[in-house]
């Protein structure tokens, strides 16, 4: 049994904290909001993840998971000390690493006089930033420690089980202990584990988001392309995907990713290759693509209804993927606020994001239920792969819509089932 601090308790940390808790280590979250570390100690977790408010009570009730908002608390007892603390975009789209630089220079300050804890950044960070960023406070403190780098790879609406069941594991370390420490906490891990040095461990994060976004808007582009020459994409890809250099998962069009990974890591990627004399045009335009690829459904509802203004279109998923409540870069809000300037009524509905994005865009209707969204909708959007949504047949649409326009955002329903309506999707 070990004894791990975990430093920041959003769904990388809590879930991370809340499988080796039930693996059998002793495991106190901490995290400076108050009202956080209260929901989270009442057995309540501050977000959606399937599967972790049953895993938190268990650990709550095993004993092996606690949380504080004093890192002084844990440190100190501490084998490892997890950094899983948020590094949103700047303006400029470069990683803002201020949250990170705070939580090292509380470590640094609560580290014991011996005993020398591997401090373990799970942080998404640009390479170079562990050693730049999180080594000068700890060694500064004159306390020992051992420092590695061990990335995330959860996918959010699916954290918990990524988190119990991993695909592989990364460790980057530059000293034998640390290596050898961390290869004994994954020791049944029961996948592949790569271990390298820090810095390499930093990209291969940034490496994996880059290219799934790649990914996301190449499937768009070739989508939009084989729109524009009346060929259909499903026998297009279903052809390309034969050829075994090419997965086919990540090749789905639709009106572009969103998240808290995808947009903020490529810009990050994008802003460091730039202040490092390499321009990387390839995530540049991927990064462009994804801005305006949203529009595509909104051309495809006027292809259908015309001018919008006046009319009421039902915008079904808000959060940016189904299975989270994640609005972060969802392109719900686009979608939302340019129907809204075209002088359209939004009408949304989440099964869980519902209260957040009405907060973000005051001027759309959020209601309770999807049979109240369509009800005497003139258009309606799919935004989320909700398992409700993908349900739906031309029966539902036929029996609440005033015009039965569909455009299928995510290509989550099957067409065979939308006769008698007017059903359109990208590509």
């Amino acid at each position: 049994m070990a004894r791990i601090a975990v430093v920041g308790l959003g769904p990388v940390g809590l879930a991370s904290g809340l499988a080796f808790a039930l693996q059998g280590h002793a495991v106190v979250g901490i995290d400076v909001d108050t009202d956080r570390t209260g929901a989270i100690a009442r057995g309540a977790p501050p977000f959606y993840e399937d599967g972790l408010e049953e895993a938190l009570r268990a650990g709550l009730k095993q004993g092996r998971f606690s949380v504080t908002d004093r890192i002084g608390t844990a440190v100190p007892t501490a084998d490892y000390v997890f950094l899983c603390v948020g590094t949103p975009s700047r303006p400029d789209g470069s990683m803002d690493d201020r949250y990170l630089q705070q939580a090292a220079r509380d470590v640094a300050a609560a580290l014991p006089p011996e005993g020398a804890p591997v401090v373990v950044v799970k942080s998404t960070v640009i390479p170079g930033t562990t050693d730049a960023v999180v080594r000068p406070p700890l060694e500064a403190s004159g306390r020992p420690f051992h420092l590695a780098m061990n990335p995330e790879f959860l996918r959010e609406g699916r954290a918990w089980e990524d988190a119990t069941r991993p695909d592989r594991i990364v460790v980057g370390a530059n000293g034998p202990e640390a290596r050898t420490r961390m290869r004994a906490l994954y020791a049944d891990a029961g996948c592949p584990v790569v271990e390298t040095d820090i810095r390499t461990a930093e990209m291969i994060k940034y490496a994996t988001n880059a290219f799934l976004a790649t990914k996301v808007a190449f499937a768009n582009e070739l989508a939009n392309l084989c729109q524009a020459f009346g060929v259909g994409y499903d026998e297009v890809i279903r052809a390309v995907t034969l050829d075994p250099r090419i997965n086919p998962r990540f090749l789905v069009p639709g009106v572009g990713f969103g998240g808290s990974c995808f947009p903020k890591d490529v810009r990050a990627l994008v802003a460091a290759g730039r202040d490092r004399g390499v321009a990387p045009p390839l995530l540049e335009a991927v990064l462009a693509q994804n801005e305006v690829q949203y529009l595509r459904a909104i051309d495809l509802l006027e292809a259908e209804l015309g001018d919008v203004r006046g009319m009421r279109i039902a915008l079904l998923g808000l959060a940016f993927k189904g299975g989270t409540d994640d609005l972060r870069e969802s392109r719900a809000i686009p979608l939302a606020r340019t129907l809204i300037a075209k002088g359209a009524a939004v009408v949304g509905y989440d099964p869980l994001a519902n209260d957040g994005f009405a907060r973000l865009v005051p001027e759309a209707a959020c209601v309770a239920s999807l049979e109240q969204a369509l009800r005497g909708a003139d258009g309606c959007i799919l935004q989320a792969e909700w398992p409700e949504l993908t349900k739906l047949t031309a029966a539902d649409f036929l029996r609440s819509m005033r015009r039965p326009v569909v455009v299928d955002g995510r290509r989550i329903l099957d067409p065979a089932k939308m006769q008698g309506i007017r059903f359109r999707r990208i590509g």
